[in-house]
């Protein structure tokens, strides 16, 4: 797309306090309370590119109103700033739960927000609903973490992918990520996975 070699930024909303996530999205004009600098936040940052907002359903109720405003105008404001800063961003944001029953919970997700998030919505489903995927996910990410572990793997062996393959998930792909990292550093050289070394419940 005309985006792709254009900024792209993620921030988990759960990861930060709401004072702090404020500041950081939208930045700080000094002087606007005390120790402040002119700082760009994170919309700036990724002028004419993305902004990924993982867990949007953490973000405080309160802070989504400002988020509203943004994909309402295109303009954001700094924290204890007074000027209008024209942005032109793609906001694609994710939640871990049903966006329909996160509208009934109160304080939870705005109505308003929602509406205008959901131009288009794809519904990943969970680990465990789409076993078949299992396979190619753990081969990328033991590809993703074995070097600078230190390890050379092959593929996985039958009884090792099976044992994977009939666990649940609950954590969904972080979970399964955990799993090999730990048996990653378990493996004693370069002797590969075995059944034993796995840590599932």
């Amino acid at each position: 797309g005309t985006r792709s070699g254009k900024p792209f930024i993620a921030q988990n909303c759960a990861a930060l306090p709401s004072n702090l996530l404020e500041g950081l999205l939208f930045g700080t004009a000094k002087g606007g309370f005390t120790g402040a600098v002119d700082r760009a936040g994170l919309f700036e940052r990724a002028n004419h590119g993305t902004l990924l907002l993982d867990e949007l359903n953490s973000m405080p109720y309160e802070l989504q109103s400002k988020l509203l405003r943004f994909l309402q105008e295109s303009y954001i404001r700094r924290v204890g700033g007074s000027e209008d800063i024209p942005v032109d961003v793609r906001v694609i944001t994710t939640v871990n739960e049903d966006p329909v029953d996160l509208i009934r919970q109160e304080n939870s997700v705005r109505t308003y927000t929602t509406d205008r998030l959901s131009v288009v919505t794809l519904n990943i489903p969970p680990l465990r609903e789409r076993r078949g995927d299992i396979p190619y996910l753990a081969q990328a990410l033991i590809e993703k973490h074995h070097a600078k572990m230190g390890k050379r793997l092959s593929e996985l062996p039958r009884d090792v992918l099976r044992q994977l393959m009939e666990y649940d998930y609950p954590g969904n792909v972080r979970e399964l990520e955990n799993i090999l990292i730990q048996a990653m550093f378990m493996m004693d050289g370069d002797s590969g996975f075995t059944t034993d070394i796995l840590d599932l419940p």
